[in-house]
């Protein structure tokens, strides 16, 4: 986050859409880092969001590394969602149960009229169709191309696919497992979809 211009002190909401070590784990070296940077207290609250055992997660982690990650200063607040719209100040989340793991979810984030939606890790099911429907950025996992489809994951066609019934105005593919080194990834996504498709790297600035 340093190399890319951001402050980690600024974060106040931290989401989680399910509990596998590469999409949950960050939160440990958050939360380390929230108690022991120099010449900083935070006292703005940190909001976590996240699947129904979002607390259980958090006190088996400080059952490991104990006052470390501990909220000393600030108030630390736990939002679970399955089927579910959370109403903040500035801004909406809805989330959604994905065909990935026991109790993952998805997030559409609105605000100002507009609408981002992050998949999580999903195979296609209705839900992230839904989710999607008519968003302004669309980020769907992408993990496996067609000859090696996994359950529980994407492949480039059928991203496009859920992008085309959700009538999403554009679509970033993200979480890209090294079998993609040789694949034509846009190509076999705008079989698909018809649509602005980006595909993301390290440091990828969007606008929406």
């Amino acid at each position: 986050m340093p190399r890319l211009g951001l402050d980690f002190r600024k974060i106040g909401f931290h989401c989680i859409t399910h509990f596998h070590p590469d999409h949950a784990i960050d939160l440990i070296p958050l939360l380390f880092a929230l108690n022991y940077t120099v010449d900083f207290r935070r006292s703005e609250p940190l909001r976590l969001v996240g699947p129904v055992g979002l607390r259980d997660f958090y006190e088996k982690m400080r059952e490991i590394f104990g006052h470390w990650i501990e909220a000393h200063t600030y108030p630390l607040t736990f939002h679970e969602a399955g089927e579910s719209r959370i109403d903040f100040q500035d801004f909406s989340v809805e989330t959604l149960p994905m065909a990935h793991a026991d109790r993952s979810i998805g997030f559409r984030v609105e605000a100002n009229g507009r609408s981002l939606v992050y998949s999580g890790d999903t195979d296609y099911c209705p839900n992230i169709v839904r989710l999607g429907k008519e968003s302004d950025l669309l980020i769907l996992e992408c993990s496996f191309p067609e000859e090696r489809k996994k359950e529980g994951h994407l492949t480039p066609r059928l991203a496009g696919r859920i992008a085309r019934e959700a009538r999403a105005k554009r679509l970033l593919l993200t979480h890209f497992y090294p079998v993609f080194q040789s694949h034509d990834v846009r190509r076999e996504c705008g079989a698909e979809y018809s649509g602005d498709i980006l595909l993301a790297t390290d440091g990828m600035k969007v606008s929406i």
